[in-house]
């Protein structure tokens, strides 16, 4: 079971923690321990079934990179309508880079990228500069559609990527677990666009690079692929996990931990819970 005495405070290194028999109550009974000042919200979904996990699931966060999920699934659904194509070129002017996450920043002014691969910069290094041109590609507005068509009623995009965090007052953009999964279920049952947009943003998704979350501790024959997101004091993450017993959308998103690490290994515990949780042999109340 859950170390009952985890907390931000205590460490345990990665090789003293086994990808087996965790458990919902378990997951939830941490949580209940740690600090006053640490936020975690968490939401699972066993795709095609009615089984469903939910930990202060609608509290709404600063999405942080979580939020370039609606972004790649506005941009697929404008390729399946013929409006753009992977294979379009885009200049990647002086004035568009922006710092923070990505490898953009650091490369030559004037570099011409096809979408596709600024997707996969989007995606697997959460690169701020390709998500901006994405999202000057597909256009505020309808990635703001697709938002409201997935039913995410608690995601607001209100904002492009600074590199850092907006100004007090200033628009902000906001998810919640729920929304989260609610998106990455729609991918997973290829209703978020056509099926082979589905599959290939399923594809971008596997590519995934921060592998030091809710994959932190899968068994290496796990697949996983998700989208974390980072700013100070918010560590989010959320992803697709193939189980036995089906594919596993979660989100959890974090606030408060002094400590990134601590949150680092929080979410990987979460993954660990869900994995037992859906097990054929589960307790179904747990």
């Amino acid at each position: 079971m859950l170390h009952s005495a985890w907390s931000e405070t205590v460490t345990m290194t990665d090789t003293r923690i086994t990808a087996s028999g965790r458990g919902w109550n378990e997951i939830e009974a941490t949580v209940r321990q740690l600090p006053p000042t640490a936020e975690v919200s968490v939401a699972a979904h066993l795709v095609g079934t009615s089984r469903r996990w939910a930990l202060a699931a609608d509290r709404p966060y600063p999405a942080a990179s979580t939020i370039k999920l609606a972004i790649l699934v506005a941009l697929f659904q404008e390729v399946d309508a013929g409006r753009l194509r992977l294979t379009d070129a885009c200049r990647v002017d002086p004035d568009a880079v922006v710092p923070g996450t990505g490898v953009l920043f650091a490369l030559q002014p004037g570099l011409t990228l096809p979408v596709a691969d600024l997707a996969y910069l989007m995606v697997a290094i959460s690169d701020n500069t390709a998500s901006n041109l994405l999202l000057g590609l597909v256009g505020i507005e309808r990635v703001r559609q697709t938002i409201g068509d997935l039913g995410m009623a608690a995601t607001v995009l209100g904002r492009r990527f600074l590199g850092r965090s907006p100004a007090t007052g200033a628009p902000e953009n906001l998810t919640t677990a729920t929304d989260l999964v609610t998106l990455l279920t729609a991918i997973a049952e290829n209703r978020a666009a056509s099926p082979a947009a589905c599959a290939r943003m399923r594809d971008l998704l596997a590519r995934q690079q921060d592998r030091n979350r809710l994959a932190r501790w899968l068994p290496a024959d796990t697949p996983f692929g998700g989208k974390s997101g980072t700013l100070p004091a918010l560590v989010h993450d959320s992803g697709l996990i193939e189980t036995p017993a089906g594919m596993l959308a979660v989100a959890v998103l974090t606030r408060g931990f002094t400590d990134p690490y601590a949150a680092h290994q929080l979410i990987g515990r979460v993954a660990l819970g869900l994995l037992d949780a859906v097990a054929p042999d589960a307790d179904p109340a747990r």
